[in-house]
């Protein structure tokens, strides 16, 4: 039967124990609390270099990482680009840098040779239509045991570089670098029925195939190593606004859950404006100025004055008709729009100033509303074109803050 007294010195001796313990809550609350302090400074300090630099990179925060890998492009070359089908063909070099140690253990790679062709990442480019692989180049950079991928160059000196590793080297300080020389065709964005004011966003989707383990990757884009000297060029009628952005993102398969594992993802970005002087003065300015031929009819006194005025308006309204089969575009554009709009304006025109008119000759008031559709025409146009204008740049506006925001759910055709 314990006393009292034994009873009272248990409860002094758990008192240090519970002391302790309380401390050690408060100890770890407050590292809690410094750490995700120093993530939000950390998180807005990034964010606002990224707005200072133009470029665009993820925090990885709800995943672990036991691959990092680091990834560079060279574009070549920017060959076609087909805005009926939404696709254009490049020539690029695609790079990719891994420690070899952290790739093994991974996906349980222990039993291959150590040779460079062994050792591939397991990519795959989403938005291909077709891709040819002209040539690949793999090899080992061995360097010190601390050297990150970043840190390493696909380029420069050879001293270090092995293809295959013996016995005697270390893996952990291989550093595994893989170049693809690729060319193909993708898809990219873009909305049609903003022709002739409408702008693409061509893009590359790397992404990896899914396999058990690709989870834990973290793909990183590595900017010292890439080139986009022919992503910033003019090709066709369509000249590049701005620099490349390279986006980080992790993402599940469905996208808009959080609960499934996540995948990394890179994108890089170029968008291209349509040069539209040409298709504005033949879809715009040409259709508005074709009235101006009515005012030769209103000058004659004769008796088949109108019949004339109708006749030509009808020689007229078939030359807008015939600009509307140049554009193949399945969907409604702003060109289209625009002829026939004018289409409309000259018909009305037309039979606004024959009822005016008298039937049996050219009145001041037919010559007077002749002169009224005519010269309402053209401003008519130009503000539809302002419109036209207005309405594309501000959607483009918006993907280009979606973009930015790493938004998407908005952009479900770029994923």
């Amino acid at each position: 039967m314990p006393t009292t007294n034994s009873i009272a010195d248990a409860i002094q001796a758990c008192l240090p124990l519970q002391h302790k313990e309380n401390n050690m809550k408060t100890e770890l609350m407050k590292r809690t609390k410094d750490n995700l302090l120093k993530k939000k400074e950390s998180s807005d300090a990034s964010t606002e270099a990224s707005d200072d630099a133009n470029e665009i990179r993820a925090s990885v925060t709800n995943r672990s990482s036991l691959c990092d890998v680091c990834i560079s492009m060279t574009i070549q070359n920017m060959l076609t680009l087909d805005t009926e089908n939404m696709t254009y063909t490049a020539m690029f070099e695609l790079d990719f840098k891994y420690r070899l140690k952290d790739f093994i253990d991974l996906f349980q790679l222990h039993d291959e040779e150590l040779d460079a062709e062994n050792f591939q990442f397991p990519f795959i480019i989403c938005n291909t239509v077709e891709t040819e692989e002209l040539r690949s180049n793999h090899f080992f950079r061995v360097c010190d045991e601390n050297t990150k991928a970043s840190d390493v160059s696909i380029y420069g000196d050879p001293i270090n570089v092995k293809s295959r590793l013996t016995n005697e080297d270390d893996v952990s300080k291989a550093i595994k670098c893989e170049k693809y020389c690729l060319v193909g065709t993708y898809r990219y964005h873009s909305n049609g029925a903003h022709q002739p004011f409408d702008e693409i966003f061509t893009f590359f989707k790397i992404a990896t195939d899914g396999r058990p383990g690709t989870e834990h990757l973290t793909l990183k884009f590595h900017d010292d190593d890439s080139s986009f000297v022919a992503f910033r060029k003019q090709i066709r009628d369509y000249e590049a606004v701005d620099d490349p952005v390279a986006l980080d993102v992790d993402m599940s398969h469905e996208y808009n859950e959080s609960s499934g594992p996540t995948y990394p993802r890179v994108y890089l970005f170029q968008r291209f404006r349509h040069r539209s002087l040409e298709d504005f003065l033949k879809f715009y300015l040409l259709p508005s100025c074709l009235p101006i031929l009515l005012i030769f009819s209103a000058q004659d006194n004769g008796s088949d004055s109108i019949i004339e005025t109708v006749a030509l308006s009808s020689g007229l309204i078939l030359s807008d008709i015939a600009l509307l089969f140049v554009n193949d575009s399945p969907d409604l554009t702003c060109s289209e729009q625009s002829l026939i709009f004018n289409l409309a304006y000259l018909i009305f025109g037309s039979i606004f100033s024959s009822v005016i008119g008298d039937t049996n000759s050219v009145s001041d008031k037919y010559r007077l509303s002749v002169i009224v559709v005519v010269t309402l025409s053209m401003p008519l146009s130009m503000m539809l074109a302002m419109y036209h204008r207005y309405k594309s740049e501000k959607e483009n506006k918006i993907i280009v803050n979606y973009l930015k925001k790493q938004n998407f759910d908005k952009l479900k055709d770029l994923v």
